[in-house]
């Protein structure tokens, strides 16, 4: 437990929580914060021990809520962009609608999507051109509904995502 406290392990976030004595703070094993002395830490298998011991959730590692520690503006952002699908986002509109920083924005998804907001984006408007291909529209259609502005853009792109061209799975699914 130390060692993952140490490490700021985040495999080990919510198999055990650390109970700052000294701050009387109960934290994840993977917070930023300092760390403190171990003669103020005490371990706790569950949120509910630690707060029995009189302790309080880490305002940093959002210790309370786990593991919906995700930020406001995620759940914003991923909404909007589930949304937006038929049109072609920018970084300056994703900054607007979030009033988040682009890097911030790049640096969460590329840690919990592995991927970046945009690539991310795309994917979405190509499932959805997938979806109305599959139902019987063009791709034509699919690629100018989901906000491609030319028709060879959306064909490589859909090649790169799903391994055949539009035209090709058209052709299979009719």
């Amino acid at each position: 437990m130390i060692q993952a406290m140490t490490d700021c392990d985040s495999s080990y976030n919510g198999k055990f929580y650390v109970g700052v004595t000294s701050t009387k703070i109960y934290c994840l094993p993977s917070c930023k914060a300092k760390l403190p002395l171990l003669k103020n830490v005490t371990f706790f298998n569950t949120r509910e021990e630690a707060i029995a011991f009189g302790l309080r959730g880490c305002k940093r590692c959002k210790s309370e809520t786990f593991p919906d520690v995700l930020p406001s503006w995620v759940h914003l952002l991923l909404v909007y962009m589930k949304d937006n699908y038929k049109k072609k986002l920018s970084e300056e509109s994703l900054m607007k609608i979030t009033g988040v920083e682009i890097s911030t924005i790049r640096r969460y998804f590329k840690q919990h999507h592995k991927t970046t907001p945009l690539a991310f984006h795309r994917k979405l408007r190509l499932n959805y051109a997938l979806a109305l291909i599959s139902s019987g529209s063009s791709y034509l259609d699919a690629a100018f509904e989901t906000g491609w502005e030319s028709s060879s853009g959306f064909r490589e792109a859909f090649q790169k995502q799903f391994g055949q061209t539009p035209g090709s799975f058209y052709n299979e699914q009719n």
